[in-house]
């Protein structure tokens, strides 16, 4: 009987097993999503197929068996009766627990199509005036304004050719995050033709600013309101045209900065992108990947706050890189908001966990 009140008193159920468990999955859940994107990216390095799983739900089944007996034993001599009798107690306790884990695949027409679809501009200048830097969010996510490049090829698998340098993009970023905190760039839309318009808000402090970066666009000076367009083919100097990427985009610049075994490289199971001379091109060289780094180690690093294993190496996000745990952060919110609203039509995989 103590043994069963222990046993009770070790486990809690409903609300207190709500408590206990939550916490526990949550950390569960979080860890494998993480390690999903980043087995994705170091995929798509090797040019390997991608695949998402999404965990749809989690049910656990908690049940506690208590048990107990009274005997009572006469004892006599030779067959005599006697007054002897023995009281037996008996007790018992067991403890199960049967979480069912529930997989989704994601795919299907509609996650296709979510993501190789350009992220919406309204969502990009939502992240960068909802706390998100200027920087990380337009470096990800836009390959051109107005004729400006983010290392467009960077959007596929990895190219034999180095990208063009991309010098005057982060000079125009450098000078739309002087002024992100003044809200003096936003979108907005025309209540009479419901068309969204790219305001440029005065400000004489900060006029320089934002006359260099109208210069850099080639936009007409003496406007505030410039339309906003998707078709970087042509231009005008009342327009702002801004091509996005896509998700899979994203995924694929990201995975262009994986540190990779010069065994790999030799034996060609990466690409190399070199320069115009054969020199190796860097590609921390660029926006995106001056802002994102994945490392390689022949072990399982120490100091990592995410590390798989694949091909017999093991990748990871070391905690101290503060710039590419932010941008795998925003990736994860790109992702949510691209895709993570797609049901999926593929079959579903349900797991008891014993």
């Amino acid at each position: 009987m103590a043994a069963a009140a222990a046993i009770t008193g070790c486990y809690s159920f409903g609300p207190d097993g709500l408590r206990g468990t939550h916490s526990l999955y949550n950390e569960a859940i979080v860890g494998s999503v993480n390690e999903q994107f980043l087995q994705n990216i170091v995929r798509l390095h090797y040019r390997d197929p991608t695949f998402f799983l999404d965990v749809a739900s989690v049910a656990s089944t908690m049940k506690l068996d208590l048990s107990g007996g009274l005997d009572q034993t006469t004892l006599g001599l030779n067959g005599a009766a006697s007054a002897n009798n023995i009281l037996k107690f008996s007790a018992g306790a067991a403890y199960s627990n049967y979480p069912t884990i529930t997989y989704s695949p994601l795919q299907g027409e509609n996650f296709v199509k979510s993501v190789l679809s350009p992220i919406p501009i309204e969502a990009v200048f939502a992240l960068a005036g909802s706390g998100w830097s200027a920087r990380r969010v337009f470096s990800l996510c836009v390959e051109r304004i107005n004729g400006i490049e983010n290392a467009p090829s960077a959007s596929g698998p990895t190219p034999e050719k180095s990208p063009d340098r991309s010098r005057r993009f982060e000079e125009l970023l450098q000078l739309i995050e002087d002024i992100a905190g003044e809200n003096l760039i936003a979108p907005r839309v025309n209540p009479e033709t419901k068309e969204v318009l790219l305001e440029f808000r005065p400000a004489p402090e900060h006029a320089e600013t934002v006359r260099k970066i109208k210069d850099m666009l080639g936009l007409d000076q003496d406007l505030q309101s410039y339309r906003i367009a998707g078709d970087f083919l042509t231009h005008s100097p009342d327009t702002v045209t801004i091509r996005t990427r896509t998700l899979m985009g994203i995924f694929f610049y990201m995975s262009h900065r994986v540190d990779t075994p010069e065994a790999h490289k030799a034996a060609g199971l990466v690409t190399t992108t070199r320069n115009k001379d054969g020199s190796e091109f860097d590609w921390g060289d660029t926006p995106g990947g001056k802002l994102f780094h994945l490392r390689q180690s022949t072990s399982h690093p120490d100091m990592a706050f995410l590390a798989i294993p694949y091909r017999g190496q093991w990748f990871y996000l070391a905690d101290d890189d503060l710039e590419s745990k932010s941008t795998f952060m925003l990736l994860s919110q790109l992702f949510r908001l691209q895709a993570g609203a797609t049901k999926s039509t593929g079959p579903m995989l349900t797991i008891p966990v014993r």
